[in-house]
Formats: structure tokens, sequence, C-alpha cells
């Protein structure tokens, strides 16, 4: 066969195939459209924030010392264990305070007894001097008796008072109710006078301390509600606080004032140092609002089908915040359009579609 003759054989061949492939794809039936339900792109009106952020911090802290020089002889509590307003924490050896407040409780006795003796001295010398019984003299001798009575009773209770005090400061008791969050002594340690012993926190309120700048201050008022998000939080990372105080003077490095906004803690969840983030309202701006369950997503892709005829069109979007089960569409999407909210599970851009209802 001649090379002529081969290639006119092949572009037969050729021919063939072709038609044969035409009529599998024209016997081939379309692809069935897919049953969905649309609604329409929302254009609504959405708060416009001011955001701060910051840190939490205890509401109240207190280093707790004494005054005595003793050794400790017990620790109540651990670190991280809750205490309450008035519980001891720490407890120092005072024999020897107890031995001096009997003393002092033994002379108050003794000097009160002197006392009353004085007392009824000067009242007998009263009554004979009104009798004329005894010179001037011996009723002055005996009211200065009673006046010196008197003092040493004075000296006596004020002996006892401070025995007392110092005896109470061999006992550490929390000035609040919170957690202890540092213990700096073992029992056997020497307590020194002002040397902290433990350290306790106040955490139910808690304080978030922020740095606002002084473009949104404006917007900032003392017992205004705002709304805290502590993303580390694995429950109720939205909480909702009160501006408690402005710091009038300003951070001269970054311009920014600080602010104190008090949160809720009653489940202890908050701890100090956590990320804070807080929000504080300017006014409102035009948004687009679709379902959240409208969006699908590939990847780190986010995007949404539209309809065009009957056609499914993926439009791939950037998404802002979500309002509750809304979500703002900040590009990508305009108002009015429509959105697949059902069916979209397995569609695929250009797939026929048949909407069945809207939302």
């Amino acid at each position: 066969m001649t090379g002529l003759a081969r290639t006119g054989a092949r572009l037969a061949a050729v021919a063939v195939l072709a038609s044969c492939g035409h009529q599998e794809a024209a016997s081939r039936p379309p692809a069935a459209p897919v049953a969905v339900r649309v609604t329409a792109a929302a254009a609504a009106s959405v708060p416009v924030w001011a955001q701060a952020v910051g840190s939490t911090q205890s509401y109240a802290r207190a280093s707790l010392s004494t005054r005595l020089m003793g050794l400790v002889s017990s620790v109540t509590a651990e670190e991280g264990q809750a205490v309450h307003k008035g519980q001891v924490l720490v407890r120092i050896e005072s024999q020897d305070l107890a031995a001096r407040r009997r003393q002092a409780e033994a002379a108050l006795e003794e000097a009160r007894a002197v006392l009353a003796n004085a007392e009824k001295l000067a009242a007998r010398r009263r009554n004979l001097r009104q009798e004329n019984a005894v010179p001037q003299q011996s009723l002055d001798e005996a009211e200065t008796g009673r006046a010196r009575a008197a003092a040493a009773v004075a000296n006596a209770e004020q002996a006892v008072h401070e025995v007392q005090a110092n005896l109470e400061y061999s006992e550490v008791r929390s000035p609040l109710t919170g957690s202890l969050v540092r213990k700096l002594v073992q029992v056997g340690d020497l307590s020194a006078p002002g040397v902290p012993l433990v350290e306790v926190e106040q955490l139910d309120p808690i304080k978030v301390t922020l740095e606002v700048g002084e473009s949104d201050l404006a917007w900032v008022s003392v017992g205004q509600e705002v709304d805290v998000e502590i993303p580390s939080l694995r429950t109720q990372p939205q909480r909702r606080g009160r501006v408690e105080g402005i710091n009038p003077a300003a951070n001269l490095g970054s311009r920014t004032f600080q602010v104190r906004v008090v949160v809720a803690n009653p489940d202890g969840a908050i701890g100090s140092g956590m990320f804070a983030r807080v929000g504080f309202p300017k006014g409102t701006r035009g948004a687009v609002m679709i379902p959240a369950a409208a969006v699908v997503r590939q990847g780190q892709l986010e995007g949404v089908f539209t309809v065009k005829g009957s056609q499914a069109i993926l439009r791939w979007v950037r998404l802002g915040r979500a309002y509750g089960d809304r979500v703002e569409v900040l590009s990508g999407l305009d108002a009015n359009e429509p959105v697949v909210i059902d069916g979209q599970s397995g569609l695929r851009d250009g797939a026929p579609v048949e909407v069945r209802g809207d939302a």
C-alpha cells in the first residue's frame, strides 16, 4: 500500500471514531437538576466597634504578713485553693504572748482591787471631813491615792490590749474572698515583721485592663455596659462587663488611656493574665448579610452558590463578623443576589439546579 493510501486509511479510522463519540454523547442523558432553596442576600445595618485589647487581672490582691517574729506553726491553705474573708491562713507560735497576756490580766485584776480599796478609803475620808473628824490633808491624800489607783488600772488595761493585739497577729487572716495564689512559707519557717507569708486574690468579679486609643476614648464612659471576649475560654467566651473607671492620664508613648472593665466571674473560669478583647459601639454602617448555612468551604476558601437562570454559580467571598445565625459578607456578593441555603451539599459550579422555594 502506498503512503498516500495509508494516510487515507488513518483519516477514515479517525472519522469513524469521532462519529462514534458524537453518537455516545448524544445518547448520554443530561444531568438531573439539583433541588435547592434560595434566599436573597439582605442589606442590613450592623454596629461599628472601637476595639480594645488587654488582660484580665484580679479585682483585688493582698500580700499578707505579720508583726510577730516566730515559728510558723501551720499553713491552712494551698496555692489555688478558695478562701473566704476572715479565714485563718497562717498561724504563728504564740506561747510567750499567751503567758504575757495572763500576766497582764493578773496585773489588771490587782490594779482594779487596789482602786476599789482606794475609792472606799476616799469615801470614808470624805464623810469624816464633812464632820471635821479628819484634816483636809488626810482627805487630799486619799483622793490622790484613788487617782493613782485609777491611773494604774488604765495602764494595766492598755497592757492587756497591747498583748491581745499582738496575739491577733499570730493568726494571719484573709481580707478577701477569693483564692490563695502564692504560699511563701512552710511550717517551721521563721516569720519576720513585714515579710510576706501568703498572697490572695479576689477573682469574682474580675477586672479587665484595656488600652484605648485617644481617638476612640469619646465612645467610652464609666458605667457603660460592654461585651467582653476572652477567646481562651471553652465555655462562654463572650461575657458582659461594665466600665468601672478611666485613667485620665494618657500613656505618652502609645497615646492610649487605661480603661478598667469589671466582669462577673461566678464560675471562676476567668483567671488572671488572660487575653481579652472589648468592643465599644460607635454607631452603625451598611452591610450585606446572609444565613451562615449558605457558606461553603473548600480548604481556606469560603464561598456561596448563587443561581443564574437554572445554573448554580460558585462565588468566592470574604466574610466578616457573625451575628447569631447570620454572617456579614465583606466582598464578593451584593445585596438582593440569591444564595443557596439548602441543597448545596455536593453541588458543583455550573451544575443545573431547580429552585424549589425561597426562604
